[in-house]
């Protein structure tokens, strides 16, 4: 008779202990809520142009070579209806030439590369782009080649100077000529030659690329991201 009260009192507990579960309310964990958002892949094209807006301010005579470049995108590029590179992506690279001006007009020369794109959802995306276009580039007096080669203005030609200036350029050559010319205006020999080498031969202009300068970045080959679908 104590075995089977037991075994009645054990059954009773495990049937109430199943009604209380059947009254509580499920546990959903929060990442468990709903299936994983799904990405896919997209490709923005080789040649395709992206306006940027250049973060660091660049100059010749202050830069070198493999200092680090950083700029955001300013407009949205879609490939097949799809934000691809959402504006405000930051675009990072580095200097890979540079050369200072120097005497006979030679004018400063620099080139640069973008190397990795950083999407505002922190994705990282390796990619290669160089200049192609500078909206200021008249006002900055910079030329750019096809391929993204930054060459300062020129400065005036000598026969210019001669020509323009008249007895004013004569007056810097006889200085350099003669020393007596050069003490008649309380300049030493070597400094009056130092002033008509410059008067004569100026040096070329440096690549000065101001901080917010509006730009074209042409992607060299294809730049593949995820995106939400």
């Amino acid at each position: 008779m104590g075995k089977v009260l037991t075994a009645m009192m054990a059954i009773g507990f495990l049937a109430s202990a199943a009604l209380a579960q059947e009254g509580e309310v499920p546990l959903v964990l929060p990442h468990r809520s709903g299936p994983a958002p799904t990405r896919e892949s997209v490709t923005v094209p080789a040649e395709t142009e992206v306006s940027i807006q250049m973060l660091s301010g660049i100059h010749t005579q202050v830069n070198h070579p493999n200092d680090l470049v950083t700029a955001r995108l300013l407009q949205n590029v879609y490939v097949n209806g799809q934000v691809a590179l959402p504006s405000g992506s930051i675009l990072d690279g580095r200097i890979t030439m540079i050369r200072k001006s120097g005497h006979v007009h030679r004018p400063a020369e620099l080139r640069l590369r973008f190397d990795e794109i950083v999407l505002p959802d922190g994705q990282a995306q390796p990619m290669a782009g160089v200049l192609a276009m500078l909206d200021a580039s008249g006002k900055l007096d910079l030329h750019l080649d096809a391929e993204g080669h930054l060459t300062g203005g020129h400065g005036r030609s000598w026969k210019t100077l001669i020509g323009g200036v008249g007895t004013g350029s004569a007056g810097a050559i006889k200085m350099v000529a003669t020393g007596a010319a050069a003490a008649s205006v309380g300049l030493s020999v070597a400094g009056a030659a130092a002033v008509g080498y410059e008067l004569l031969w100026p040096k070329g202009h440096e690549v000065n690329l101001p901080p917010e300068t509006r730009c074209r970045v042409r992607l060299n080959y294809p730049l593949t991201v995820r995106v939400p679908w």
